[in-house]
């Protein structure tokens, strides 16, 4: 009973009960009802019958003798009876019951534990006065056991019936219920095998069975990017501690081996306290950029991240405007539309994307140089030129993984994820990335938002 085919069963037999219960009870009332009826109506007719022989009898004062009437009336235990006051004249048919004077109408009495049915009426006989009466007895056992076996018969076939509904019912629910055994197993291979890429067959079954297989693999859906999602965010976090403690470990040295040094030899020249002070400031602003850095990366990684339309117009404009305060003495001119141009994605990792790219050519670009940053509406393409020394063709790929510098760099601070946060972010947003020679003399760097996506930058494992 624990079953869903066994609860339905047993619900549907609950109700057919019911059902036949009342049609039973219903249809025993009606047939009782009509017997009793017929059985009042015979004894009328009876009483009519017998008018003749009756008003015979009182008037001629002799017994009648109706033999074919008493044969009638002993076969069905009936019991005729003629009173003329206190006096019977005539008691033909089967010995009655009683010899107590009955009451006018149609009635039922019972003597020595047998029911009898009464009908008592008076001879329509002016001269007789109304003192002339009439009595019609006869038992009831007949019709109760009639009524007995019609009852036994009724709750047999129910019986019956519900044995053989409860056994239809069984077998046409297993049939029924055979796409959720289905669907129950699949769900158990999931959870023991732990494969949320699996999709549940929802062409076969009810339509109840066939949604609810649908709102199985939406779930299964929902849950599969869920995993994925805290994995990436696992996998972020364990790639940002690994590179963390990697790449803070020279800087952090330094500074440590910087203040030490000035701890140990208070007396040093005030220049060269003062170069050193500058030396661990530049090394802490390394360390403040590298996790900046990182952290940009990992909160990549790890997704999840909320989707919306962005102007990227607008985005590119703002960013730009940005970098161009920090650099003052670089030209920074900006290219953009008039009207929006509209992209889904995530607008802090465009804005990353934006700000590393002006940031990377104005730092590589020359003293007092000039960066300029145009937005194509057709794609939409951004491009980023400088006038810097370039990016040599060997190192036009291997510059977008983390920590990578070109080999002819100048030497200038960067923690190398810059353009690592680039290519992330292009990844992201289904967009490609790639350096180039840029008419200014120095490198261009295009992502194309309309083409083929880049392909997401190799991590380098850290080192021990």
């Amino acid at each position: 009973m624990h079953s869903l085919r066994g609860r339905l069963t047993a619900g549907v037999l609950l109700v057919l009960a019911v059902v036949l219960a009342v049609a039973g009870g219903l249809a025993w009332r009606y047939v009782s009802q009509s017997e009793r009826d017929a059985f009042d109506d015979r004894l009328r007719r009876t009483a009519e019958l017998s008018r003749a022989t009756a008003l015979a009898a009182v008037q001629e004062e002799v017994p009648g003798n109706d033999r074919r009437l008493d044969a009638v009336l002993t076969a069905t235990r009936t019991s005729l009876r003629l009173r003329l006051g206190d006096t019977t004249l005539l008691e033909t048919g089967a010995p009655p019951p009683t010899d107590r004077e009955q009451r006018l109408g149609m009635h039922t009495i019972t003597v020595a534990g047998t029911d009898y049915r009464v009908y008592a009426t008076t001879l329509r006989d002016p001269n007789l006065g109304g003192l002339a009466r009439l009595e019609i007895l006869s038992s009831l056992d007949a019709l109760q056991d009639r009524e007995t076996e019609l009852r036994r018969r009724l709750i047999v076939i129910g019986l019956l019936a519900l044995a053989a509904a409860g056994l239809g019912v069984w077998l046409t629910a297993d049939r029924l219920l055979r796409p959720l055994g289905r669907l129950r197993a699949f769900a158990s291979r999931v959870s023991r095998e732990d494969d949320l890429d699996q999709r549940a067959p929802a062409d076969s079954g009810a339509a109840e069975v066939r949604s609810l297989a649908d709102s199985f693999n939406a779930m299964l859906a929902r849950l599969g990017r869920s995993a994925a999602d805290r994995q990436r965010a696992l996998d972020a976090t364990r790639r940002f501690a690994a590179d963390a403690g990697h790449e803070l470990r020279t800087p952090l040295t330094s500074v440590r081996a910087t203040l030490s040094s000035l701890e140990r030899h208070p007396d040093l020249p005030a220049d060269r306290r003062a170069e050193m002070a500058r030396d661990a400031l530049a090394e802490q602003r390394r360390i403040v950029d590298l996790l900046d850095g990182l952290q940009a990366l990992a909160r990549g990684d790890a997704g999840g991240l909320e989707r919306r339309d962005v102007d990227l117009a607008e985005c590119v404009a703002e960013t730009a405007a940005t970098v161009r305060g920090r650099y003052p003495g670089t030209l920074i001119e900006v290219r953009v539309p008039d009207a929006p141009v509209v992209l889904t994605g995530w607008e802090p990792g465009l804005r990353m994307l934006v700000e590393n790219l002006v940031e990377n050519a104005a730092r590589h670009g020359r003293d007092g140089g000039r960066v300029e940053v145009t937005l194509d509406p057709a794609g939409p393409i951004l491009r980023v030129d400088d006038d810097g020394p370039g990016v040599p063709p060997a190192d036009r790929e291997r510059i977008f993984a983390p920590f990578a510098r070109a080999a002819d760099a100048d030497g200038r601070a960067g923690s190398g994820l810059g353009l690592a946060i680039v290519a992330q972010q292009a990844h992201h947003h289904g967009a490609s990335v790639r350096a180039g020679d840029a008419p200014l003399g120095g490198a261009r760097f295009e992502v194309d938002f309309g083409a083929t996506p880049a392909a997401d930058p190799a991590r380098r494992p850290a080192a021990p």
